[in-house]
């Protein structure tokens, strides 16, 4: 099993091979009382949907990004959208980018064309009662993430310049969870008072499980693990993820990652509360 570090990756030093529900709401039917043996009052049709409208159901909009071009790349991005469509309160819009290169290629390139597509669909959809989940996996080095697109040679994208893909996200309730080594070095850059931001490693650790032929990073096995249980909060989810992490590591004697997580002080209410 290998950590995700790259000793041939540079950015700012050292870039690292790193780990980094539709709820359909009917009309209520309106009763009216009896009055003694009055009979009683017939409410029209259309009155009723006038005084209950229908409630839209709470939307989450969910970014996966599969940015190295290693199959669990892919699929911890791709597998974490399917445990949030069967888990989740919400009802969960996915829309995936993988740079894995395959002959049937199932979602477009995650290169900055798309990437800025995807955030700003989001971004003109989502509602004030919304989420916008922004999930990310490929190798990392200290405040960068690595981008492999198929067989081309690896380059990086900064925290900074990460966090100006994001500002399209500015004033809605945004989650962003990063997989890769090194990852906690990101949160700098990105936090903001409405935007919980996860990582799978602190600042100067490596995170593990993304060898070539893995399916899953281990944080990326723990998130699945975690977001397939309903009804929790993310504060509870976190606590089940660095657990599970930790079990893993312990296991192989990996130096621990140490998952990190900001809460933005708009985001405390959100989460604490079971969403998930």
């Amino acid at each position: 099993m290998r950590s995700r570090s790259d000793p041939t990756m540079t950015r700012r030093g050292h870039v690292a091979r790193c780990c980094g529900s539709a709820a359909l709401v009917g009309l209520a039917l309106l009763s009216t009382s009896l009055a003694g043996c009055a009979e009683p009052r017939t409410v029209p049709l259309a009155q009723q949907q006038v005084a209950n409208p229908p409630e839209r159901a709470k939307r989450l909009f969910y970014i996966g990004l599969g940015l190295y071009s290693e199959q669990w790349s892919e699929n911890d991005v791709v597998e974490l959208a399917g445990k949030l469509q069967a888990a989740s309160k919400y009802r969960v819009v996915p829309m995936i980018a993988s740079n894995v290169a395959s002959a049937t290629r199932p979602y477009p390139i995650a290169d900055d064309a798309t990437i800025a597509a995807l955030i700003g669909s989001a971004a003109g959809q989502a509602g004030a009662d919304d989420i916008v989940f922004v999930d990310i996996s490929s190798h990392g080095g200290r405040q960068a993430l690595a981008r492999k697109v198929g067989a081309n040679a690896t380059t990086a994208i900064s925290s900074r310049e990460l966090a100006r893909k994001l500002e399209p996200l500015a004033g809605h309730r945004t989650v962003v969870v990063i997989s890769a080594c090194y990852s906690g070095s990101l949160i700098g850059d990105l936090r903001a008072p409405d935007r919980i931001v996860i990582t799978a490693a602190r600042a100067d650790r490596s995170s593990f499980g993304c060898a070539p032929d893995s399916r899953h990073t281990f944080f990326g096995e723990a998130e699945l693990q975690a977001f397939g249980q309903p009804d929790r909060s993310l504060h509870q989810l976190f606590a089940a993820m660095r657990d599970a992490v930790a079990r893993m590591e312990s296991a192989h004697r990996y130096q621990p990652s140490e998952p990190q997580v900001s809460v933005g002080r708009e985001m405390a209410d959100l989460y604490d509360a079971p969403l998930f």
